[in-house]
């Protein structure tokens, strides 16, 4: 049957396109049974070129297709009409894929994971072009597509990467949160894992695997939850290197920043991150200068670092991080002080944080908002001019229990997921095989008094 297919798709019939030929082979393999669709998905994928040659056809044969029953098919005529770039009416190409994208079957989404990629590749680049009003149009499509490609909420797709750079891109991070919320558990290299022939490549390359954690860092830096930025950029920085991503070079200068930020000094990147960016991190760069200013306090040196460096903080687009770098200096002093003294005057305080001593206004003002989001426990003597810092109360409130018993309940499902985990790999057939045959080996080297293949590498440290 498959030879019959390609014999009809090239060498149509005379006065039969070999686009119609395609279309009608969409149209009779188009069925509930699994077997026909796997034969449309091989004859798609092997008249690839043939698409790409007729893809000035390919708006007028998706007329004839519903998005429904012919899911498959569109998709792989959409790939091709993309990957091509030819449109009579791109705004009428844009508006097709909006309603493709929600009506397409959720079944036949996963057997198209690859071309479907490339739609939502290209359609969520259509609408940065088009701007705001087209971005905030895309975002329900994509992510209609991301839950369709999805065998489970906890799977990492490439459409995941698009949906959180048209966020990005418009603004609207409290869409992406709700994206971010979700925990990663699982990245399917192919459309299913359990037992479902098709094989479709869900296609998360290395880069859009680094892409959707870094897009996420800056959406919860944008939602000023630096904290979840900085565990999402440990993701990208720890991730293994054989080389120097931009992406994680881009990630190292915000994690610095954000870390100055939130925890007043430059937290070391942990011990397994790969030797490439350790190695990176310790290179001379304007995010070292300004740890460097900043472990000093002193504010003067890193406001002259962003107008000397300015041209390669703005390239990076930090220039807002920076700022927000030198605003927290003057917190985590303050912070400081109250661990050594317990009175000062506002005009102390002013000096010790760089302020002119005249202005105690400014440093009055940074200390009340300090106080009331609860960083520092002081009283102000408005009559004297005099703070008074005060002793934390180390004693655990209700709130802070309940936290505590939520966090360690987190701790304790994921080290269950994580045996769980580990017992599917020690369990499954291909660990089995490698470490019996691995087991032969060292029987026969032992038995020939032979030394060890690996020489005497720990198989445990590949």
């Amino acid at each position: 049957l498959f030879r019959s297919l390609k014999r009809v798709g090239a060498a149509p019939r005379p006065g039969y396109s070999i686009m119609n030929s395609i279309v009608q082979q969409i149209h009779s393999l188009s069925t509930e049974n699994e077997s026909d669709l796997k034969k449309l998905k091989d004859f798609l994928r092997h008249e690839q070129e043939t698409l790409k040659e007729n893809a000035s056809q390919i708006e007028q044969a998706l007329q004839t297709l519903d998005p429904v029953q012919h899911t498959l098919g569109i998709a792989f005529l959409l790939a091709a009409q993309l990957n091509a770039a030819v449109f009579s009416n791109k705004r009428a190409t844009f508006v097709f894929i909006c309603n493709f994208l929600q009506a397409a079957d959720e079944l036949q989404v996963r057997k198209a994971a690859a071309p479907m990629s490339v739609v939502c590749r290209c359609f969520a680049q259509m609408a940065i072009e088009d701007g705001q009003q087209a971005m905030l149009k895309s975002l329900m499509p994509l992510l209609a597509a991301v839950t369709k490609l999805q065998e489970n909420p906890e799977m990492l797709t490439p459409v995941h990467t698009e949906f959180l750079r048209v966020c990005l891109k418009a603004k609207v991070y409290h869409l992406a949160t709700r994206l971010l919320d979700q925990p990663v558990f699982d990245i399917s290299t192919s459309s299913s894992n359990s037992g479902n022939s098709s094989g479709s490549p869900q296609h998360v390359t290395p880069q859009s695997f680094l892409s959707y954690f870094y897009y996420g860092a800056l959406v919860r830096i944008g939602t000023r939850e630096y904290l979840k930025a900085i565990q999402l950029l440990l993701v990208v920085l720890t991730c293994p290197a054989s080389c120097l991503s931009a992406i994680q070079a881009d990630a190292y200068k915000k994690y610095v920043l954000v870390s100055l930020k939130v925890h007043g000094e430059l937290k070391p990147l942990p011990v397994y991150t790969s030797h490439i960016l350790q190695r990176y991190s310790k290179s001379p760069s304007y995010v070292l200068e300004i740890a460097e200013a900043f472990k000093a306090s002193n504010v003067a040196e890193v406001q002259r670092i962003l107008e000397d460096k300015q041209a390669a903080i703005e390239a990076d687009l930090n220039v807002g991080l920076v700022q927000q770098v030198i605003t927290s200096m003057r917190r985590h002093k303050i912070q400081t002080l109250t661990k050594t003294y317990l009175t000062l005057s506002l005009a102390e305080i002013a000096k010790e944080v760089g302020i002119e001593e005249a202005q105690t206004a400014e440093a009055e003002a940074l200390l009340f908002d300090m106080i009331s989001k609860d960083e520092i426990k002081a009283r102000i003597d408005q009559t004297t001019g005099n703070v008074s810092f005060e002793e934390d109360d180390e004693e655990l409130d209700v709130v802070m229990v309940e936290k505590l018993q939520g966090k360690l309940g987190q701790i304790l499902q994921l080290s269950q997921r994580i045996s769980a985990f580990e017992q599917e790999v020690v369990t499954s057939e291909s660990y089995i095989r490698r470490t019996h045959n691995w087991a032969s080996m060292e029987e026969r080297d032992r038995a020939g008094g032979a030394s060890s293949a690996l020489g005497g590498y720990d198989f445990m440290d590949m």
